[in-house]
């Protein structure tokens, strides 16, 4: 067998295992992604899990307490969420983590309303809101607020008044919604984790809320006048998603190319849990009843075969992938 006729075998080859792997790695997303989510599907509200096309639904914490607000831990085995269930009076609410099997759910804050956890990428710490806190609290006035995913060291983000704070995916800084001065409209901000760099993304007149950041590291989503809005990182070309108001909560797909997102009015009736696809705005219901209400979506795909977005892991895909293009 000549080079040339061996090169081109070990092409097609390349290219056959190429498509194979495309194949299994679509069914394997589809398989291993899952969406935490609340839901008073049951008669109270609690966290379930579902998988990334909907089906599959299971409820996570059983208590007469109201829970929502889930958080993904990265490896996927813990959710973080908000509850009322340590306060008679339920004006209180603190962050939670539980198993993702319902299993061993521990309070790790003690303020009176701690809310939006968010967990660094790499598993070890929990971004949150600490806005009321008990006369004498060490977090004083409180503000965005930064713990280890145990609960302990407990310490403001320096430069940081604002809400709903997220990650960024290579974990150096973080996103949030901030009105710098009492009065103005809320505008998204990102600044490094240590509380440098602070810079405001955007400009409108429009008041926002609940960044959150894709995984590739390039967009920002957003809701602004109740509506979901994505912008470039670096605070470039922003522009609106969707168009019924009122929506919230934008949650990104592991892949970066659609956000899942919480809608009360788009159908009539039901408060439910939609898709958008980033690139051409499409819009598809992920899961509506209008017997519950279904809220507060948080993403997440636990490994399996993909390209890293920081570039800094090339999984067998991603070899495959360049070596095929060298072929050609």
């Amino acid at each position: 067998m000549s080079f040339k006729t061996r090169r081109l075998f070990a092409a097609a080859l390349v290219m056959s295992l190429l498509i194979q792997m495309h194949t299994a790695e679509n069914g394997y997303a589809s398989r291993r992604t899952k969406i935490a989510f609340a839901s008073a599907h049951d008669g109270n509200l609690e966290i379930y899990v579902m998988d990334g096309d909907g089906s599959n639904l299971r409820r996570v914490t059983v208590n007469p307490a109201r829970d929502s607000l889930p958080a993904w831990s990265p490896d996927g085995k813990k959710i973080a969420f908000v509850s009322d269930r340590n306060n008679v009076n339920k004006d209180h609410k603190q962050i939670w983590v539980i198993d993702a099997d319902g299993k061993n759910p521990i309070r790790l804050t003690d303020g009176l309303v701690d809310t939006y956890p968010d967990w660094s990428p790499d598993g070890t710490k929990i971004l949150y809101d600490a806005h009321r806190l008990p006369e004498g609290h060490h977090l004083g006035h409180g503000g965005i607020a930064v713990m280890d995913a145990d609960g302990t060291n407990k310490r403001l983000v320096k430069n940081a008044r604002g809400l709903h704070p997220t990650w960024s995916p290579d974990g150096k800084r973080i996103t949030f919604s901030s009105g710098g001065n009492a009065g103005r409209v809320n505008q998204i901000h990102v600044m490094d984790v240590d509380g440098r760099n602070r810079t405001q993304l955007t400009h409108d007149p429009l008041h926002k809320r609940l960044p959150s950041w894709s995984h590739d590291g390039k967009h920002i989503a957003y809701v602004g006048d109740n509506v979901i809005w994505v912008v470039d990182s670096d605070g470039e070309n922003p522009r609106q998603l969707t168009w019924h108001v009122t929506e919230s909560h934008p949650t990104w797909s592991p892949d970066s190319e659609s956000i899942a997102f919480t809608s009360f009015h788009r159908d009539p009736g039901i408060i439910g849990i939609y898709t958008v696809d980033v690139i051409n705005g499409a819009v598809d219901v992920l899961l509506g009843d209008p017997d519950f209400v279904n809220f507060d979506p948080d993403w997440l795909y636990p490994g399996g075969l993909s390209v890293s977005p920081e570039g800094s892991r090339i999984t067998i895909w991603g070899r495959l992938k360049k070596y095929a293009s060298r072929l050609r």
